[in-house]
């Protein structure tokens, strides 16, 4: 069976050797490397996420925010430690989280309760090919769903197919997942640039299926997967394995 989501098949077009990595989980565990973006956009995600799931209404402001960051970054100190390397990258990276939630706290999302945070939908659309992802936050407004994604990283003009796909593809999910409502809207809130980015509902959800199975028709009959060399090679944790790095020096 494969299993798509919109990241699994945004890596595939970058890379298909490094889709294949990641969807072994044997390679995956044994080379893939955390970056200091990823590690932070993870807890910017969990701060948020908590801040409604494990918070009174009454509490939830900036102080709560540092709070929760500060314990999820304690948690796993030594990882967190060793991924970001130095004391200045600590701060740099603790200031960029204050800003991030002075940025979130001014917005009307602070303030509106959502119906869902933080979920990992499945559909399994036949025995060959399920479904899923991540949804941020999900708010019912007027009996029509928001889908809302926190982007915590800057605005690439260069990934802004790969962020219209994500929305579409979501919005598919949403239609089985809650077929009962219809999506009024999708929202990209870019932590870091305080810029909101809104589209409209799909009105034509059938040629977003339609996409989804055509990469779904690639990927299942793709018997190579090749390497395809692009600007993230350098930061790739597979660079020592891959066909194009091999008998080179990583670096």
């Amino acid at each position: 069976m494969i299993k798509l989501s919109p990241s699994k098949i945004a890596t595939y077009k970058q890379c298909p050797y490094k889709y294949r990595c990641d969807t072994d989980t044997q390679i995956r565990n044994a080379y893939k490397k955390d970056t200091p973006d990823l590690i932070f956009g993870n807890l910017i995600h969990g701060c948020l996420n908590d801040f409604f799931k494990k918070t009174q209404k009454s509490e939830r402001n900036y102080q709560t925010l540092r709070k929760l960051f500060e314990e999820k970054f304690k948690k796993n100190f030594e990882k967190h430690r060793r991924i970001f390397k130095t004391k200045e990258n600590i701060i740099k990276y603790v200031e960029e989280a204050k800003k991030q939630f002075k940025t979130f706290l001014s917005s009307k999302y602070s303030k509106t309760e959502p119906m869902v945070t933080e979920d990992f939908p499945r559909y399994l659309y036949s025995n060959e090919l399920e479904l899923g992802g991540k949804f941020d936050r999900v708010d019912l407004v007027d009996d029509k769903l928001v889908l809302i994604d926190y982007k915590t990283g800057k605005y690439k003009e260069n990934k802004q197919e790969d962020n219209q796909f994500q929305l579409d593809f979501y919005e598919y999910l949403l239609s089985k997942i809650y077929p009962k409502f219809k999506t009024a809207k999708k929202v990209l809130f870019y932590l870091k640039e305080n810029k909101i980015a809104e589209e409209k509902n799909n009105k034509d959800l059938n040629k977003v299926e339609e996409k989804i199975l055509n990469y779904a028709d690639v990927i299942k009959n793709d018997k190579e997967f090749k390497p395809k060399r692009n600007s993230l090679c350098n930061y790739c944790g597979y660079q020592e394995i891959c066909p194009l790095f091999r008998n080179k020096p990583v670096g």
